[in-house]
């Protein structure tokens, strides 16, 4: 099967690749998630919730997606992403305003939470993901990885302004600039997103490939869907609880707001760099390969912050930026390469709703330690141990069939 080249994928596919990389960047599982660090002292201080109940905000948006995520799939494979993205995010960032209205009940917290998640979920990577995988072949890798550096841009702006910000100028605040970040965004993915390159006639691989592949069901009656669900379950539960919970580590050995905040930037440039790096290799090297290598440094770099203490903080964000770097990439490259883009958004749902049960659980976990501990030593050991598995099975996996 004949591929596009490098200048006709990019050329033809650019604006699509520029709005999933807005889209991506201000969506509940990226602009949200990575602020969500920043709320956990000014929530304690004012409503005298602890760690483990703010935790469970989190955990709650992530099952709602869990549960949702196939549905919201289903939804885009069928209606396309011009009209299911929009709808999703304009729900999303109006409910960010009712989290401005909290006044301490938790009940109102954990009901925002799921609220937001029910709209938000199909302008996740699920969404945008999908037609990044249709537009770009022989550069799949590289295409998703720069789509996905918007997450790094939120990783590394939300704890280095909105930070200081929020402690300037109060958390409702703050939640008040993510309302606007979205809206602004609206009119970028509904103007630009499309789901397939037009049929011009020629033997193009993009198009040939984006009506091809397993439907959901034979894709789950092979070993390799859960091979690919057991690692990312993994690294999710390892991982996904240690990013909100590293600036108040990093608060609790005494940093200041701002020196949390700077530091946990770094994590977000490692986030952006980890995204284009692994997107550029992965084109070059065998996903499984890059895959037990990246998540073996991850472990590493755990283990040294929880043995080293804050001597090692620089390197335990960037081991954890590079965990979130490849984690999201490489979902949606095996999904497309495993099992292929005529029913991706379902397949991609199921994988993605294992990928955040383990998120689900994580912040709970690790929130739970520190109430029972007073550190994080235990969950960054935890996470450590974790990689281990996710190395074995990812070197298990098959060569590819598709080209």
């Amino acid at each position: 099967m004949q591929q596009s080249s490098t200048v006709n994928e990019f050329a033809r596919g650019w604006t699509v690749l520029f709005a999933a990389f807005v889209g991506i960047g201000v969506n509940l599982a990226s602009m949200v998630y990575y602020s969500s660090g920043i709320w956990v002292r000014p929530w304690q201080d004012e409503f005298g919730w602890t760690r483990a109940e703010i935790g469970a905000q989190q955990s709650i948006s992530v099952v709602v997606m869990m549960l949702l995520a196939t549905f919201a799939g289903r939804l885009i494979d069928r209606y396309g992403l011009k009209r299911v993205t929009t709808i999703s995010l304009l729900g999303y960032g109006v409910l960010l305003l009712g989290f401005t209205q909290m006044t301490g009940d938790l009940w109102m917290l954990y009901t925002l939470s799921a609220a937001y998640a029910v709209f938000g979920v199909a302008s996740t990577a699920l969404a945008f993901t999908r037609a990044v995988n249709a537009f770009f072949v022989k550069h799949r890798g590289l295409a998703l990885g720069i789509s996905l550096t918007s997450t790094g841009v939120m990783a590394y702006l939300m704890p280095r302004f909105m930070t200081p910000f929020v402690a300037e100028n109060g958390w409702r605040a703050g939640y008040f600039v993510m309302f606007l970040i979205v809206m602004a965004s609206l009119p970028v993915v509904y103007l630009l997103i499309k789901d397939t390159p037009e049929d011009d006639g020629s033997d193009d691989a993009a198009v040939a490939q984006s009506q091809i592949g397993l439907t959901l069901g034979a894709a789950v009656r092979t070993i390799v869907f859960w091979k690919i669900a057991s690692i990312f379950f993994l690294i999710s539960l390892a991982v996904l609880g240690l990013i909100p919970a590293f600036i108040p580590l990093l608060q609790d050995a005494g940093m200041s707001a701002a020196e949390a905040g700077g530091l946990a930037a770094l994590m977000g440039l490692s986030v952006m760099v980890g995204r284009l790096l692994i997107g550029f290799l992965i084109d070059r090297i065998f996903a499984p390969y890059l895959t037990a290598f990246v998540f073996a440094l991850v472990g590493l770099g755990c283990m040294s912050l929880a043995l080293g203490g804050l001597e090692f903080a620089l390197v335990a964000a960037i081991a954890l930026g590079f965990a979130v770097g490849a984690e999201v990439d490489l979902i949606g490259y095996y999904t497309a390469r495993y099992f292929g883009l005529a029913h991706y958004g379902a397949i991609y749902g199921l994988q993605y709703s294992v990928f955040i049960f383990g998120a689900g659980v994580s912040p709970i976990l690790i929130g739970h330690i520190w109430d029972v501990t007073g550190n994080y030593d235990l969950g960054l050991m935890f996470a450590a141990v974790l990689m281990l598995p996710v190395i074995v099975i990812s070197l298990s996996l098959p060569k590819f069939t598709n080209q």
